[in-house]
């Protein structure tokens, strides 16, 4: 990392993320329930890890999903946002709402309806498989396409460049 990544990093207290194309494949199946998604256990996990590392984590989704609301509540996520039009206003609610400045939060996404606030956010990510678009906003883009860890590569980053990686591992080391 270089070290204007390593400063924006450190400013860090929330990260906020689209669902559809990060935390899953971007792909969804209909069967005798409304929808199905398969979300990244890794994933999950390295959401946690940020929590007890102190991280505000949420979800702002354009779409509306009962796996949505359950993957939330099952990794005890500070905030979910679904069935978001604006996904600007959504945002702003999150910043007052745990008085937050945009420098201090992460976003992530995948396509067009997340450019705004990839670029409004201190730290803006685009994933591996994004439109190219995001990249004229995006401070980074991963290595890894969006339903297979973004979240562990982007958790791991973001703890070395707080120097809280050590920290996090404690629990596991013992």
């Amino acid at each position: 990392m270089d070290d204007m990544t390593i400063e924006k990093l450190k400013k860090i207290k929330a990260i906020v993320s689209d669902i559809d194309g990060v935390l899953t494949d971007g792909r969804t199946g209909f069967v005798p329930e409304p929808e199905v998604k398969f979300f990244n256990f890794r994933d999950g996990h390295w959401l946690k890890v940020a929590m007890r590392s102190g991280m505000r984590v949420g979800l702002i989704s354009g779409r509306k999903c009962a796996a949505n609301q359950v993957r939330a509540k099952e990794l005890g996520l500070n905030f979910l946002y679904e069935d978001v039009k604006d996904k600007r206003a959504a945002f702003e609610d999150v910043l007052k709402k745990y008085d937050l400045s945009a420098e201090e939060c992460l976003y992530v996404g995948d396509d067009l309806i997340d450019y705004p606030l990839i670029k409004r956010a201190g730290f803006g990510v685009a994933v591996a498989d994004g439109v190219e678009e995001l990249d004229e906003v995006a401070d980074y883009r991963t290595k890894t396409p969006g339903g297979h860890g973004v979240m562990v590569e982007l958790v791991r980053m973001l703890l070395k460049a707080q120097g809280k990686m050590d920290e996090a591992m404690e629990r596991y080391r013992k």
